[in-house]
């Protein structure tokens, strides 16, 4: 049996003389579920200098992040669809880069808890199960617009294209990794593991599937990724993001601690 999706795109909302783009709505619900499992978090956990208004400055600073971030990969990547400078600005055309925005999202908020004395650590391992739940609700958005196209697949499961093919349907994937990566998070938290040890867990966890999924995206369309070495810029990225998270990761799982002297 065949479980085939059909083409469709579900991109606006119209309220009278209100559009609502369907994408930056789910963005923002994803926004507002992160910020309320934050909230809750730092009641349970006593971190120094964190308060509930610390968690606004930095889901605001994380909300500019991304947008920025995210525009400007994006416009770097795609530089040639972009006909003069103008354009770059215009924001309701859409072109965001996931890991763009992450990147200067993350590093801003690193600035901001240093200012205010904030164990990084602690903040991240806060941070990191609204920010997983945040990108599922972002990829749900994708899934009804129709963003990040399949490559054509034989499986007896697809998603049609308005050209007829039926491609792997990509974004379904990334909704399941994002709940595989809550499932390991609620798994681990349990654990005593060191501070920051969480957050680059479930950093890891995203990086291998991310990676992994962007061989699936299209490549016969003038609207695909563009490629370098037959690999994503986002790929090239996450393999150099990933050397680090790896190190980070066994320094905070101890697997680097020095070793203990044999007593004969």
């Amino acid at each position: 049996m065949n479980f085939i999706i059909p083409y469709f795109t579900f991109t606006q909302i119209h309220l009278g003389s209100v559009t609502i783009q369907v994408w930056g709505l789910m963005v923002s619900l994803g926004f507002l579920f992160a910020l309320f499992l934050s909230l809750r978090k730092i009641e349970k956990q006593n971190v120094r200098n964190l308060s509930r208004e610390n968690i606004w400055d930095i889901m605001i600073i994380a909300l500019v992040g991304m947008v920025v971030g995210g525009r400007a990969l994006y416009v770097i990547s795609n530089f040639g669809e972009f006909k003069n400078l103008v354009e770059i600005f215009y924001l309701q055309n859409g072109g965001l880069s996931l890991i763009g925005g992450v990147v200067i999202s993350a590093i801003a908020i690193c600035a901001y808890a240093k200012n205010k004395k904030i164990d990084i650590w602690k903040l991240a391992d806060i941070l990191i199960q609204g920010a997983v739940v945040a990108l599922l609700f972002a990829r749900i958005g994708c899934f009804l617009i129709y963003d990040h196209i399949g490559k054509i697949t034989n499986l007896p499961w697809g998603r049609l294209y308005i050209d007829e093919t039926v491609r792997h349907p990509v974004v379904l994937y990334h909704i399941i990794s994002c709940i595989i990566i809550l499932l390991i998070i609620h798994y681990f938290k349990s654990k005593r593991l060191k501070k920051g040890a969480l957050f680059l867990t479930g950093v890891f966890c995203y990086i291998i599937f991310r990676f992994l999924l962007d061989f699936l995206r299209c490549s016969d369309l003038a609207i695909c990724d563009s490629r370098y070495l037959s690999l994503t810029h986002t790929q090239w990225i996450l393999m150099a993001v990933a050397s680090f998270v790896i190190y980070l990761l066994l320094r905070r799982t101890e697997l680097f601690s020095q070793k203990r002297k044999i007593k004969l």
